[in-house]
C-alpha cells in the first residue's frame, strides 16, 4: 500500500499539501463566526434602548458606542462567512481536483495493464470482475485521496480550533458538551458500516437481476420460439422478490441513520443548554456564550460523524487496492516485451515436448505434444470437444505459455520474439469471434492502422461476403449492432474471416471459423488460400471433414495428445478415430438428404 501511495500521491504532494493549508485556513475563519455571534449578542443585552428614547435607530447603531461596535461585528462576520466559503471552494478546488487526476492515472495503468496481461489471467478472473476492478474498485481507492483526505483534514483541523476556542470561554462546559460525542462516533462508524456490507450484497443480487434480463432479451427470438416468455417471467419474477427485500432491510438501517444522529446531537445540546444556563444564573458565564457553544457543538458534529464515515471509506479503499493490486502484480511479473522481429520469418512452427494446464485444472490440457507445421503448408487439427485444439492454436500467438516444453518458429524458440511482432505477423479468427458496434469497415480494418477502402474491399471480397456487404443500403457504411447482430451467423465469421485477410499475414489461424457457412462458399474462402501469391502457413480447426480434407497434414488430437497423424488418405486407411468420425460424418450427411 505504501509503495502505491508514493507512486500517485508524489505527483500531487504539494497540490494535497496547499489543499491542508486551505482547509485549515477556512476553518479558522469558520471558528470565529461564533465568536462575534456571542460578541454582538452581548453588545444588544448591553445596549439600553429605554434610556435613548427619542433618538432615531440610526443614531442608535451609528452615533453610539454599542452601536458603532454592533456594526463593524456584522462587518466582521461578513468577512468570516465569506473567507471561509471562499477558503473551502479552494479546498475542493484542490484536493479533489487532485484525487480525479489521481483516479485517472490509476485507471489509465490499470487498463494498460489488462491490455498486456495474458489470456491465461482471463482464465482465472470472469469479465464481470474485471470490470469492477477497472471501475468500482478505482473509484473506491479515489476515494482515499479525496473525501478522505479532505474529511481526516477538516476532523483535526475543525476540532483542534473549536476545542481551542472552547476551553478558552470554559472548560468544564466543554467537558459536559464533549461527552456524548464519542458516541456520535461510534454510532456513525457502526451503521455506516453495516451499509456498506449490505450495499455489496445487494449490488451482487442486481447484477444477477441484470444478468438475467441481458440475457433475456438477447436470447428473446429463442424465448418467443419455444414460448417461454412466462418461465423466464417466473425467473425474473424471483431475483427481483429477492432484491426487493434485501433493498427494503437496508432502506430500515438508513432510515435510522438520521433519527438517531440527531438523537445524540439532541442530547448535546441540551447538555450545553442545562449546564450553560447554571452557569449563566451563576453569572460565570454570558447568553452569548451559550449561543457561542451551542453553535461550537453543532461545527463538531459532522466532523465527528466523519470518524466513522471516512474509516469505512479507508478501509473500503484499502480492500479495493488489494483487488486492483493483482492486476499490477500480474502484469510487473510479464517478461517485458523484447525480443526478435518476425519481419522475414517463413513459418515453419514445431512443438517440442509440450505441456500446458489451465489455473487450478488437475488434468493437462495438453501433453507431450510433438508436431510439426511446415512453412506455406495447409494443416489441419481434428478431435472431439476437449481435446485442446483451441488451446494448441492460442499459444501460438502466445496468448498462453506452455507450462512444459517449447514452441519453435523457424528453429528458434517462440519465447524469443517479441509478442507484438509475433502477432503482426499472424491472423486469428478464434471460435468466438467478436464484433464491435461499429461500421463494417472499422472491424474489417481493425486488424491493421491506416486501412484504405481498397484494402477492406479486397479482403471482404477473398472471404467472399463483398456482395452481402454492397446488398446493404450504406455498404461498409453500415453499423452493426451489438455484437454484430445486423449480420447473420455466417456473415459474422465471413467478417471475421476478412479482419484476418487484411493483414497478409504470414500464418493463418482459423478456428472453427468456417462452421456457419456452406460448403460452396467454404470452398471458394479455402481455394483463395490455395491461389494466393503469397505462401501463407494456414492451421484450421474444424468438426467438419469436408473442411480439412485437402489439408496437407492432419493431427488428430485426443485427451491433449496426437493420436493420429497424416494426409486425409493416410488416416482413412489406418481405419482409427479419424475414420471413425469420417464414416458418422458420411451417414448424417446421408440423412440429411433423405
Amino acid at each position: 500500500m505504501h509503495q502505491f501511495i508514493n507512486k500517485y500521491l508524489k505527483p500531487y504532494k504539494w497540490t494535497i499539501a496547499l489543499g491542508a493549508i486551505f482547509l485549515t485556513a477556512a476553518n479558522f475563519f469558520l471558528v470565529w463566526i461564533p465568536v462575534l455571534i456571542r460578541q454582538t449578542m452581548d453588545r444588544i443585552e448591553q445596549l439600553n434602548v429605554v434610556q435613548r428614547e427619542g433618538l432615531s435607530l440610526f443614531d442608535i447603531f451609528f452615533n453610539s458606542t454599542q452601536g458603532t461596535i454592533l456594526a463593524m461585528n456584522a462587518l466582521y462576520l461578513i468577512v468570516a462567512v465569506c473567507g471561509y466559503g471562499f477558503f473551502l471552494f479552494l479546498t475542493r478546488q484542490t484536493l479533489i481536483v487532485a484525487s480525479r487526476k489521481i483516479e485517472y492515472d490509476l485507471r489509465n495503468d490499470v487498463l494498460h495493464a489488462l491490455f498486456c496481461l495474458p489470456a491465461i489471467f482471463y482464465t482465472k478472473y470472469s469479465e464481470g470482475e474485471v470490470y469492477v476492478r477497472a471501475t468500482e474498485d478505482i473509484n473506491k481507492v479515489r476515494e482515499y485521496f479525496g473525501p478522505v483526505i479532505m474529511y481526516s483534514i477538516n476532523t483535526v483541523t475543525r476540532a483542534g480550533f473549536v476545542i481551542a476556542m472552547m476551553y478558552i470561554v470554559s472548560r468544564d462546559l466543554m467537558v459536559w458538551a464533549l461527552l456524548p460525542l464519542p458516541l456520535l462516533s461510534l454510532f456513525a462508524y457502526w451503521i455506516t458500516g453495516y451499509i456498506h456490507k449490505h450495499s455489496i450484497i445487494i449490488q451482487e443480487q442486481y447484477s444477477k437481476l441484470a444478468d438475467q434480463a441481458n440475457e433475456t432479451f438477447s436470447s428473446i427470438r429463442l424465448v418467443k420460439a419455444y414460448h417461454k416468455g412466462e418461465s423466464e417471467q417466473r425467473k425474473f419474477d424471483a431475483l427481483n422478490e429477492e432484491y426487493k427485500e434485501k433493498k427494503l432491510r437496508l432502506d430500515l438501517i438508513e432510515s435510522l441513520f438520521h433519527p438517531g444522529l440527531n438523537f445524540l446531537i439532541g442530547i448535546s445540546l441540551i447538555i450545553v443548554i442545562w449546564k450553560g444556563g447554571q452557569m449563566v444564573i451563576s453569572e460565570q458565564l454570558s447568553i452569548g456564550n451559550i449561543a457561542e457553544f451551542l453553535i461550537y457543538v453543532a461545527y463538531l458534529i459532522w466532523p465527528v460523524a466523519a470518524l466513522g464515515y471516512t474509516t469505512n471509506r479507508f478501509q473500503k479503499s484499502i480492500a479495493s487496492w488489494q483487488r486492483i493490486k493483482i492486476i499490477f502484480e500480474a502484469y510487473h511479473n510479464l517478461n517485458k516485451d523484447m525480443g526478435l522481429d518476425t519481419h522475414n520469418i517463413m513459418g515453419n512452427i514445431e512443438f517440442k515436448n509440450v505441456e500446458f494446464n489451465y489455473p487450478d485444472a488437475t488434468v493437462p490440457t495438453l501433453e507431450n505434444l510433438n508436431l510439426q507445421i511446415k512453412a506455406g503448408s495447409k494443416v489441419a487439427i481434428v478431435g472431439r470437444t476437449g481435446s485442446g485444439k483451441s488451446t494448441l492454436v492460442n499459444l501460438i500467438p502466445r496468448l498462453f505459455e506452455p507450462t512444459k516444453g517449447e514452441i519453435l518458429l523457424d528453429g528458434i524458440p517462440l519465447k524469443d520474439y517479441s509478442r507484438q511482432s509475433l502477432r503482426d505477423c499472424l491472423g486469428f479468427v478464434p471460435q468466438d469471434h467478436f464484433l464491435f458496434s461499429d461500421t463494417i469497415e472499422e472491424n474489417i480494418g481493425f486488424g491493421i492502422k491506416g486501412a484504405t477502402t481498397e484494402d477492406v474491399e479486397w479482403a471482404a471480397s477473398k472471404a467472399q461476403v463483398l456482395d452481402n456487404i454492397l446488398d446493404f443500403d450504406k455498404k461498409f457504411k453500415t453499423i452493426l449492432g451489438e455484437k454484430g447482430i445486423t449480420l447473420s451467423g455466417g456473415q459474422k465469421q465471413r467478417t471475421a474471416i476478412a479482419r484476418a485477410f487484411i493483414k497478409k499475414p504470414k500464418i493463418l489461424i482459423l478456428d472453427d471459423a468456417l462452421s456457419a457457412v456452406d460448403t460452396k462458399t467454404e470452398d471458394a474462402i479455402l481455394n483463395s488460400l490455395r491461389n494466393d501469391e503469397q505462401k501463407v502457413t494456414v492451421i484450421i480447426i474444424s468438426h467438419r471433414i469436408s473442411t480439412i480434407k485437402d489439408a496437407d497434414y492432419i493431427y488428430y488430437l485426443e485427451n491433449g495428445k496426437v493420436m493420429e497423424a497424416g494426409t486425409h488418405e493416410e488416416l482413412l486407411s489406418k481405419k482409427g478415430n479419424y475414420k471413425s468420425m469420417y464414416d458418422k460424418q458420411l451417414i448424417e450427411q446421408e440423412l440429411q438428404t433423405i
